[in-house]
């Protein structure tokens, strides 16, 4: 009886031990994968931060091309540029007036050639060096990232880390309730889930409004149809305040607000 009661106890021990190592071979592995994702990270911000100092370097290259015309220009008419906001202001008035103050000949005045020449040269380029300035840049145009932690959580391995395909399957969305559908709309945005949702809320006779970036469906049959708007009552979602589906009545519709590019 006292040697399966030791038997007993070392299978206890065995098993905790085998618990223990892994548990700390989950550590290690979470831990491992959570220093590569960090090293990610680190490698996206410094393309990122090499992106911007070689945007910074064409805008002080092109402002120093146009400071270079701009002196040119003073070279060859010396005359007083422009020192403060006021007088680029009156350069730039002035220059307006010109092709007011020509005559019937295509001849200007003589007011008006007191003004040309440098100064009135120096106060446009002053303007487009300005605008070099403020220049959109290439990440301007690129898609907002998702978020990513800076610090990412261990997790086991037996917690998901990417979408299930299963979501990739139109069949799914064919099963999803319209709020559902809303959610993976507004909240899935740019993605392949997204655009299922919106196919499936087409089926279900709801419009979407290019204008108010919402959902429409109509209440009863429209009191007004013409070829460019129809006006009645609708059902729309309130993605905003209530998340809840509002009765908005006598509403236009006008058609060149209607997304129909889903299929």
């Amino acid at each position: 009886m006292q040697r399966q009661q030791q038997l007993l106890l070392q299978k206890q021990q065995q098993q905790q031990q085998e618990l223990l190592r892994q548990e700390e071979l989950q550590r290690k592995q979470a831990l491992q994968k959570a220093q590569e994702e960090q090293q990610i990270l680190l490698q996206q911000q410094q393309i990122a931060e090499q992106q911007r100092r070689q945007e910074a370097a064409q805008k002080q290259q092109l402002l120093q091309q146009a400071q270079k015309a701009a002196e040119q220009l003073s070279a060859q008419q010396p005359q007083p540029a422009p020192t403060d906001g006021m007088d680029i202001l009156n350069y730039g008035l002035a220059g307006l007036s010109l092709g007011n103050s020509l005559d019937s000949n295509g001849d200007s005045s003589t007011n008006n050639k007191s003004v040309s020449g440098s100064s009135f040269d120096s106060g446009y380029l002053s303007a487009i060096n300005e605008s070099f300035a403020h220049m959109p840049t290439n990440a301007d145009s690129d898609r907002q990232k998702p978020y990513t932690p800076r610090n990412p959580y261990p997790t086991p391995t037996s917690y998901p880390s990417a979408p299930s395909p299963i979501f990739d399957n139109p069949a799914v969305f064919e099963k999803l309730g319209t709020d559902a559908l809303f959610f993976m709309f507004y909240y899935a945005q740019g993605t392949y889930q997204q655009y299922l949702a919106a196919r499936e809320l087409k089926k279900q006779s709801w419009r979407y409004h290019k204008k108010y970036m919402t959902w429409f469906q109509r209440h009863e049959e429209p009191k007004v149809t013409t070829d460019e708007y129809e006006q009645g009552a609708y059902i729309y979602f309130d993605y905003e305040t209530g998340w809840c589906q509002r009765i908005k009545s006598d509403f236009r519709f006008e058609y060149s607000f209607l997304e129909d590019s889903l299929q």
